[in-house]
């Protein structure tokens, strides 16, 4: 907190006021185009739920690991953005520690402009990471085309494209708890 005087807990207030800026607000997203693997061995005890030991005080393990790429997609060409993530041929499934995708469309308009977003979901960030700098994923930024040609940027290459307003933004996440059915996440 702000300290143990007046002046400090006023302090610890207003800094929380103006960093809060209102009430938190939803963002609703539809899930399209999943892909999942099946976990190697049963995650759940008998009754479909597995019990998780917790005494309070320490922090649980991390399970997963979430990147997270927050796209910008230009108005009216919603559309030809998923229809390029659809079209793709996708390598995901043929790596170790990949657990599952999904591309999400926002359901509705917000002032930040972040119309779709991607979600991987790993075993842990050491299992994304030999993904990141395998040579045959989807996605891999290619070389830049020869002087005078052109070549469409893939909306998971790193960079900007023509239906994009601006390159991905990239979010990582530690998944503290994950639940997981016996077809995957």
């Amino acid at each position: 907190h702000g300290g143990g005087t007046i002046g400090g807990i006023a302090a610890m207030l207003l800094a929380t006021a103006m960093n809060t800026k209102g009430k938190p607000k939803a963002a609703m997203w539809e899930a399209i185009l999943p892909v999942t693997v099946p976990p190697a061995a049963a995650t759940a005890a008998e009754s479909g739920w597995r019990e998780v030991v917790a005494d309070g005080k320490a922090t649980l393990d991390g399970e997963a690991f979430i990147a997270m790429n927050r796209f910008s997609v230009l108005p009216g060409m919603e559309a030809a953005f998923e229809s390029r993530f659809a079209s793709r041929d996708s390598t995901l499934t043929e790596f170790d520690g990949f657990k599952g995708f999904l591309l999400l469309r926002r359901d509705a308009a917000d002032p930040d402009g972040v119309t779709h977003s991607t979600w991987s979901l790993w075993r842990d960030r050491a299992a994304f990471d030999a993904w990141r700098r395998a040579e045959n994923r989807a996605g891999k930024p290619k070389p830049a085309p020869p002087a005078g040609k052109s070549a469409g940027a893939a909306p998971s290459g790193g960079g900007q494209s023509s239906l994009t307003a601006g390159p991905p933004v990239p979010t990582f996440y530690e998944g503290i708890l994950v639940l997981e059915s016996e077809k995957g996440v």
